[in-house]
């Protein structure tokens, strides 16, 4: 196993080291962190305003009340949710709020939260059963919302909390 030099060159480690994904910098992690929040947050608003308000071709919140009162929890028909109204209205919320606080870097990890739970309960319902190919976008959104849950908004939050060293 190889140890990293104990004193780093004037140059930094180079080219094909940043390349090969051995290197980074603090910046380049926080922009990176941005992007994602930038294109997670825009995806749950666009699908959060589908179920809120009809947009983007959606059907509004009457059929997502209608969904929502035929979910099914683990292909179980005896597992179904109460005041499906209820759980309409916070998944709209989970997707259009958690999917705003994302955009805006406003309470990141609480907005990465309402995002994950969102797509951890997709996948065991609306999706549940279906194979690899059919729920990789829910699977790649839960990933990218525990990613920022864990490490925070990155770069232009609002709410950017107490600075600490990487």
């Amino acid at each position: 196993m190889t140890q990293a030099p104990s004193e780093p060159s004037e140059r930094g480690p180079g080219f094909w080291a940043w390349v090969l994904g051995n290197a980074t910098s603090v910046g380049a992690c926080r922009f990176s962190l941005f992007l994602l929040r930038l294109m997670v947050g825009a995806i749950f608003i666009a699908h959060g305003g589908q179920k809120a308000f009809g947009w983007l071709g959606g059907k509004g919140f009457e059929a997502t009340k209608q969904m929502v009162t035929s979910l099914q929890f683990l292909g179980d028909a005896s597992l179904k949710l109460p005041a499906p109204e209820v759980f309409a209205v916070l998944l709209i919320v989970g997707e259009l709020g958690g999917g705003a606080g994302l955009v805006l870097g406003f309470a990141t990890r609480l907005a990465a939260l309402m995002t994950a739970v969102v797509m951890g309960v997709a996948l065991t319902s609306v999706h549940y059963g279906q194979g690899f190919l059919e729920t990789h976008l829910q699977q790649m959104l839960l990933a990218a919302s525990l990613a920022l849950l864990v490490s925070g908004g990155g770069w232009l939050t609002v709410w950017p909390g107490r600075k600490r060293e990487l």
